[in-house]
C-alpha cells in the first residue's frame, strides 16, 4: 500500500472505532455517538433521489443491474442504491466500516461490502457496472493525483452505456481552508496523544479537504476517457465548502458547463 494511502487508512479505521457514524455526516449534534441509526440511513435518500433523477433525464445507465458505492462507509448510500438496482457492492479503505456495513447491512440481500486500500479497482474488471457512484470520499484523500488515479479507475470498471456519478468541493472559505484541526491533530498524535483523547476530549478530527476546480476536473475526465454531460453545485454562500457534482459518462470532451 503507497505511503499516502497508510496513512488515510490508519485515520479512518481510528475514526470508525470511535464515532463512525459523526464522521461519515459530520452534523455538530450528532457527535459523540448521537445519530439514531434509523435517521442516519434515512438522509441517503436526499443524495441518491436527485442524483437518480438527473441520470435519467440524461438517459443513462441504460440499465440498472450493478453499482458501485465508492467509500462507503458503514453503507447509507449503498443501501439506497440497493433499493434501486439488483446487486451494489460498497468499498472502503477501512476494514472496520466495512465491517459495521456489513453488519448493519446484513437484511438487504442486494447489498454487498469489501476492503479496498489499494490506489485502484484492480479487484474489478472493465466494464463491471451500469453505475459508480462517489460521494464524500474523494475530497478527503490525500491528494489531487490520488484523485484523478480514481476517476480514471471510474470510467475503467464503469460500462460504455453506464454512468459515472462523483463530487468534489471547488472551494474552502477562508479561515476553513487552513485545517487547522487536522494539523493540529497530527502534531499531537506525533507526541504520543492517543485517538480517543484528540477525537473525543480535544474534539480534533484528522479528516482533510480536498478541493478542485471544474478545469481541473475536466482535464483528469477527458484523459481518463471520459465526458462530463452535467454538473451541479452547491450554490449556498453561507456554507464553508462548495461542492460539485460530475455526472460523467464515456466520451472525448465536455458538454457541461
Amino acid at each position: 500500500m503507497p505511503d499516502r494511502l497508510a496513512g488515510q487508512k490508519r485515520d479512518w479505521e481510528a475514526l470508525a472505532e470511535i464515532d463512525p457514524l459523526w464522521a461519515i455526516l459530520g452534523d455538530r449534534e450528532r457527535r459523540h455517538g448521537r445519530w439514531e441509526l434509523d435517521e442516519f440511513f434515512a438522509t441517503a435518500e436526499a443524495t441518491v433521489a436527485p442524483v437518480l433523477a438527473a441520470a435519467e433525464e440524461l438517459g443513462v445507465p441504460a440499465r440498472r443491474e450493478r453499482a458501485l458505492d465508492f467509500g462507503c462507509g458503514v453503507g447509507r448510500i449503498t443501501r439506497a442504491l440497493g433499493s434501486r438496482f439488483e446487486s451494489v457492492c460498497g468499498v472502503d479503505i477501512s476494514e472496520r466500516m466495512v465491517g459495521l456495513a456489513r453488519e448493519l447491512n446484513a437484511d438487504h440481500a442486494s447489498c454487498s461490502f469489501l476492503v479496498n486500500d489499494s490506489a485502484d479497482l484492480r479487484r474489478f474488471d472493465a466494464g463491471s457496472f451500469d453505475l459508480v457512484f462517489e460521494n464524500l470520499a474523494l475530497q478527503h484523500l490525500p491528494d489531487k493525483a490520488l484523485a484523478w488515479r480514481y476517476v480514471s479507475e471510474f470510467l475503467r470498471v464503469v460500462r460504455p452505456d453506464g454512468l459515472v456519478v462523483f463530487q468534489l468541493p471547488s472551494s474552502l472559505r477562508w479561515p476553513y481552508r487552513l485545517q487547522l484541526q487536522r494539523r493540529v491533530y497530527a502534531v499531537l498524535r506525533r507526541l504520543g496523544l492517543g485517538d480517543r483523547v484528540l477525537q473525543d476530549r480535544l474534539k480534533l478530527t484528522p479528516i482533510r479537504m480536498l478541493t478542485a476546480s471544474r478545469d481541473e476536473v475536466a482535464r483528469a475526465v477527458g484523459l481518463a476517457g471520459g465526458r462530463i454531460a452535467r454538473v451541479d453545485a452547491n450554490e449556498a454562500p453561507a456554507l464553508p465548502v462548495r461542492y460539485v457534482r460530475y455526472y460523467v459518462v464515456a466520451g472525448a470532451a465536455s458538454d457541461a458547463s
